[in-house]
């Protein structure tokens, strides 16, 4: 413990308490008024081994970094800035991690309450700036020397990693803890700041819970149902043989995969899985695809659906659902995720859990006589259809294609890469294009679907791994975060990017307002005419420019066995890329019209 001054006790019992609750990296942003804490957390890292910095400049690329660090780990990330816009920076980031749970400890330096309000440099009104998107917010108040005030500080820390991870009444997301510091900043002996006798009169306040462990704990168990609930799930679904199961987006749990297909199994339901939702294997994959085919759509009307995790990326899953809004919607693990806003029932239950009481009732107690095996054959058609159609037509395309790069990655990336994919038209198109029969787990911060941070997310998550990581994101993505890629060249991570540059937001394109040609390019087009590849060896990260697919898939391979960060940049044009995708759509939809051409 630092007992210099105050300040310094203070800093050290916060970052002693954050590591005793299971906080092991912290990415600091530098500045004056968090010089307590960063001297606390440096001196930390020199008792612990285990115990991590990274400091990041830009404030708003520390915090995604932190964010794909912690959604990787799945362990809580602690965030340290000055006081002033420098927190503010950190929103976009808290946001992404309250709608995808994902666990951060912010931590903002401030000035003391007799310098806010009054014109004091450096002050803005930082009480609640995050607002409802984070899980729990306290003002810590001005370092006090006393037993009591450094029992309540060591409770507020280990309380609030608890909420971090979810273990309180919220699901896990960002916490934030405010932290006035007054002079003196740096570790300056004060006299009597401290009082000699601390650690006899109160040795719990000075050194923490006698074993080590965190102050205050929580200990949290696994929601499930009681018996009557399950049989009536049971019961509705054996009555309604026509559903499905549904994987949306969703960072499973461990062993959800063997439980979810366990539970398919025992409806007789097919189970379609989204690309971001878990490793779809022989599972339907393709139903973006085959539920565009009007005939199909009509003629298959689900009486139930059972979703874990959010609504999936697909329009056409969206539409269908709308079309039967009478369907019974059973949304396990959330409490308000349906935008159709049709019958639901939100069960708030550990999902393996379910799965696993749900197949043993189904299995023990109801014969399979009563699933619909047509049912299930036909989506299992579809899917077969659709995949077949998909992959005759990249067949026949020679020219750099958004939509191949999925393919192709499919066939090249080893088991347990992960893939780092951005929103827009990158994550429909590995929905739509990337379907491996190894084990890929695929991240994306599809809390709130922005395109912000996803270079600093990844690079996050590539450091925190031990696995090849590639990133997949579009033109525009990748330039929101350039200041991201400081992490890549000082911490030497390696990253394999794939940068899909079509000049300008290509997701517009395949968007009804393309055809308003008097205002489409200025406003949504927005061609920016960048040439990256002088911006990415100012970082000291390699810069390839695609030519061919050879040419891909051997930059792919060398840049997996390599150290360092690779930019893959793949040129195309939007208006063709268009083409292609609604060429490939519409060839599956023709097929599928033919094949379910009934009713």
């Amino acid at each position: 413990m630092n007992t210099a001054n105050r300040n310094t006790l203070w800093a050290s019992i916060v970052a002693e308490e954050l590591y005793r609750s299971g906080v092991r990296t912290v990415c600091i942003s530098p500045g004056s008024r968090s010089t307590p804490l960063v001297i606390a957390f440096a001196e930390l890292r020199d008792r612990c081994s285990d115990f991590q910095i990274l400091v990041h400049i830009d404030e708003r690329s520390s915090s995604f970094f932190a964010l794909g660090l912690a959604k990787v780990q799945m362990a809580p990330v602690a965030l340290l800035c000055t006081s002033g816009t420098a927190a503010a920076n950190y929103y976009p980031a808290i946001i992404e991690a309250y709608y995808s749970r994902i666990p951060m400890i912010v931590l903002t330096a401030d000035r003391p309450p007799e310098m806010r309000d009054c014109g004091s440099g450096q002050t803005i009104d930082q009480i609640n700036i995050y607002g409802k998107h984070v899980r729990y917010f306290f003002e810590v108040g001005t370092p006090e020397i006393i037993g009591f005030r450094l029992r309540y500080l060591r409770s507020l820390i280990s309380r609030s990693v608890s909420i971090a991870v979810g273990k309180g009444d919220t699901p896990a997301g960002a916490v934030h803890l405010n932290f006035p510091f007054a002079d003196p900043m740096p570790p300056i002996s004060v006299p009597n700041d401290v009082p000699e006798d601390l650690a006899l009169s109160s040795p719990e306040a000075m050194f923490g819970n006698p074993l080590g462990g965190a102050y205050s704990q929580v200990i949290a168990g696994i929601r499930s149902l009681d018996t009557d609930a399950i049989a009536t799930i049971a019961n509705q679904i054996i009555s309604h043989p026509q559903g499905a199961i549904v994987v949306g987006v969703y960072d499973a749990p461990p062993d959800f995969l063997a439980a979810v297909r366990r539970l398919a199994k025992a409806t007789g339901y097919p189970l379609l899985i989204e690309a971001t939702g878990a490793n779809r294997g022989d599972e339907i994959g393709h139903y973006d695809s085959f539920l565009r085919s009007p005939n199909f759509s009509k003629n298959h009307a689900p009486e139930i659906v059972i979703r874990f995790g959010a609504m999936p990326t697909s329009k056409s899953y969206l539409l269908w659902l709308q079309k039967h809004i009478s369907c019974q919607q059973i949304v396990v693990g959330s409490t308000n995720s349906d935008p159709t806003h049709g019958i639901t029932k939100s069960l708030n239950v550990h999902p393996v859990s379910f799965c696993i009481q749900l197949a043993n009732y189904l299995e023990n107690y109801a014969q399979p006589i009563w699933q619909d095996k047509q049912w299930r054959l036909d989506f299992e058609l579809a899917e077969s259809i659709a995949e077949q159609e998909i992959v005759n037509s990249l067949a026949t395309i020679d020219e750099l294609f958004d939509g191949k790069v999925y393919a192709e990655l499919a066939q090249i990336l080893p088991a347990n890469t992960y893939i780092y994919v951005a929103s827009s038209t990158p994550i429909r198109d590995l929905d739509t294009f990337f379907h491996s029969d190894r084990p890929i787990t695929v991240l994306a911060n599809r809390g709130a679907n922005g395109i912000d941070g996803t270079l600093s997310s990844a690079l996050g998550a590539a450091w925190g791994c031990d696995r090849p990581m590639v990133l997949i994101c579009g033109d525009l993505a990748f330039y929101h975060d350039l200041n991201g890629l400081l992490a890549a060249k000082k911490y030497n991570i390696s990253l394999t990017v794939i940068l899909l540059n079509n000049d300008g937001g290509g997701i517009f394109d395949l968007l009804p307002i393309s055809k308003f040609e008097n205002t489409f390019e200025e406003f949504f087009g927005t061609a920016h005419g960048l040439h990256f590849a002088p911006i990415i060896s100012a970082y000291d990260c390699e810069h390839i420019l695609i030519q061919d697919w050879q040419n891909f898939r051997d930059a792919v391979n060398s840049s997996l066995n390599a150290k360092g960060t690779q930019v893959l940049e793949i040129r195309s044009d939007r208006k063709r890329n268009k083409e292609l995708h609604f060429a490939i759509w519409n060839q599956v939809v023709a097929s599928c019209d033919r094949h379910f051409n009934q009713g």
